[in-house]
């Protein structure tokens, strides 16, 4: 049977809007406006992508690597939640609607949400469309989606299904700023560095890593978490520091289908790449990363959580986070309940190089660099030209990811290796090249 038409909704910013609402930097929000680009690579050629922004490099997309059938369509009015937006803006409800073969539609977005669930009811209740949702959990159990997608949640069903407790960190939740205070005073008077984060955080916002001797009283110490915002109205979370030299820090995602459709399974394994502590900038994707000695741990760890959601009722993607320190031991450190920040590099790398991808190719992404001066795409081309996929006769690249993000100063890029080394050298050209537009 053919498959219904797809249609990504790439509600990033929906998916963190009462947490970044914590923010007291508007730049925080601002930034997460753009980067919907990144559907534009999931599942394949075929779909209408709804992203929070235009997409400058959608013909290059298009025109090089397979991606003529990809349309995509943003909302005029730029609000905390897309999938309101489409119901708000009646063109871009009619796209969606008219996207529709035969009455029947599947929808995919980067998070399950509320309101996902409410856009999917309007869809079917007012416009008489049948809506398949095959990575998203019933609206009865969007609850699961939530919970572990929170750090207390992710500790709570670690402690039910993994054998080994030892691979989290030690850690306490604490329900205020005074408790956490308290804790992280704890661990600093015995000589152990410790992280202090919110419950509902991500990409590091907020995070706060202690190190002893740095407050010489309680009271500075509590008085330094008062200031953070993104500490209040929330559980908190302080755990043992991990330190890792090297900056090891894989994420293994994983696709649960629903129960009894199959078992949950391993999508792909990298490094993730930080910006600064926490600030997530991209990821390391090789086959060469299953060689590792965490690798067996960390996967089989996965799949005990991936199979206790299914018997739970989730459905969707998650990953899990972890790092390795300088003695090579593994530590899980959170899940998160949706597609993910290299989601969109794994995919294109399937649906460019084929399945098998994952043994023969290094990809290497980035997803907030800087564009230096440059604001406009063709320049941004023009720029990286000698770097882009491919490079001459030899088959490997650049390839531009992220565009909508060049009006706030950055863009994003896959670039596609044979090897580690030579990706790093394409990688060492880009900021050389940029600032040499000028």
């Amino acid at each position: 049977m053919i498959q219904p038409p797809i249609v990504a909704i790439y509600n990033n910013l929906e998916a963190f809007a009462s947490f970044l609402a914590r923010a007291t930097d508007d730049e925080v929000t601002h930034k997460r406006h753009f980067r919907g680009d990144r559907a534009f690579l999931w599942l394949g050629g075929a779909k209408l992508v709804v992203s929070t922004a235009a997409i400058p490099h959608a013909t290059y997309l298009q025109e090089q690597f397979g991606y003529a059938d990809t349309v995509y369509a943003y909302p005029q009015q730029v609000q905390p939640s897309l999938c309101q937006s489409i119901l708000d803006e009646p063109a871009l409800l009619a796209q969606v609607v008219g996207y529709a073969r035969d009455g029947r539609l599947q929808l995919i977005p980067y998070a399950t949400t509320a309101q996902f669930m409410h856009l999917v009811q309007v869809l079917e209740r007012e416009h008489g469309l049948t809506v398949l949702t095959p990575e998203s959990p019933t609206a009865d159990n969007l609850w699961i989606r939530d919970y572990v997608d929170s750090k207390v949640g992710f500790r709570l069903l670690a402690a039910a299904c993994l054998p080994d407790q030892t691979l989290l960190p030690e850690g306490y939740v604490c329900q205020t700023v005074d408790q956490a205070a308290g804790v992280a005073w704890g661990f600093l008077q015995r000589g152990q560095p410790c992280v202090v984060k919110a419950d509902k955080g991500e990409s590091g916002l907020g995070h706060a890593i202690l190190q002893p001797h740095a407050y010489p009283t309680l009271v500075a110490l509590h008085h330094e978490l008062a200031q953070n915002s993104f500490l209040h109205g929330d559980l908190i979370i302080v755990e043992q520091y991990i330190h890792s030299s090297e900056m090891v820090s894989p994420s293994i995602e994983l696709f649960v289908p629903p129960l009894g459709r199959g078992e949950p399974h391993i999508t792909y394994i990298s490094n993730q790449l930080f910006v600064t502590f926490g600030n997530f900038g991209g990821v390391l994707i090789s086959g060469r990363l299953m060689q590792n000695n965490w690798y067996p741990p960390l996967a089989d760890s996965s799949l005990r959580l991936g199979r206790h959601l299914q018997q739970l009722g989730y459905v969707g993607h998650f990953d899990v986070d972890a790092i390795v320190d300088d003695a090579g031991r593994l530590y899980l450190l959170e899940i998160n309940g949706r597609r993910t920040g290299g989601t969109h590099v794994h995919e294109f790398g399937s649906f460019f190089f084929g399945p098998d991808y994952l043994h023969q190719w290094v990809l290497l992404s980035h997803n907030k660099t800087s564009s230096g001066p440059i604001r406009d795409v063709d320049t941004l081309l023009a720029t990286l030209r000698p770097i882009l996929y491919p490079m001459g006769t030899a088959e490997h690249g650049l390839i531009l990811s992220t565009s909508s993000a060049l009006a706030a100063g950055e863009f994003g890029y896959i670039i596609a290796t044979r090897t580690l080394e030579a990706g790093l050298e394409i990688q060492s050209q880009i900021p050389h090249l940029i600032a040499n537009s000028a």
